[in-house]
């Protein structure tokens, strides 16, 4: 049986190893790193080339490490059944038209069909109302939904949670 998928958006790549000493920093990246280290060896992980355009954008502090974290990763192409996600996301205001980036991390899961979208992204991805919506879509053109959420949300087997593909 395959293990479940996820797709992990640059936020999680960003999070392993951000540096940042503020206390939400330091959490996300413990809760990241606590997640890598223990519980994705029961997932598949999958990213996208979209990610690694996002982390080669502009400059950051272990910007060298996220990219060579994500090119560690398989890539979910970005083919025309993403293009018109996109394009919908973004009509439909599911993603704001200024995070172009959101809406391909949230197409490339969802055309791809995998279970999870793991993110710290709060604001456009990881919330109820996003998920409605994306929910709306999937049933819309028949596409199984993805499920957003956080490393804090995920199942984890470790806290004897089952960790099964979604129907």
């Amino acid at each position: 049986m395959k293990n479940p998928s996820v797709y992990l958006d640059t936020s999680i790549i960003s999070a392993y190893w951000d540096k940042g000493k503020a206390a939400s920093i330091a959490a996300r990246r413990e809760k990241t790193r606590d997640w890598w280290n223990h519980e994705r060896r029961h997932f598949e992980l999958w990213a996208s080339a979209g990610a690694e355009n996002e982390l080669r954008t502009g400059k950051f502090p272990h910007q060298t490490e996220c990219l060579r974290m994500v090119k560690r990763l398989r890539y979910l192409p970005i083919d025309g059944r993403v293009d018109e996600l996109v394009d919908e996301l973004l009509a439909l205001r599911i993603v704001p038209e200024t995070k172009p980036g959101d809406a391909i991390h949230m197409a490339v899961a969802a055309a791809h069909e995998v279970d999870y979208l793991i993110t710290w992204n709060y604001a456009h991805l990881a919330n109820p109302i996003a998920q409605d919506r994306l929910r709306a879509l999937c049933l819309k053109r028949n596409m199984r939904v993805p499920l957003l959420v956080s490393p804090e949300s995920i199942p984890s087997v470790r806290l004897g949670q089952t960790i099964r593909r979604r129907d």
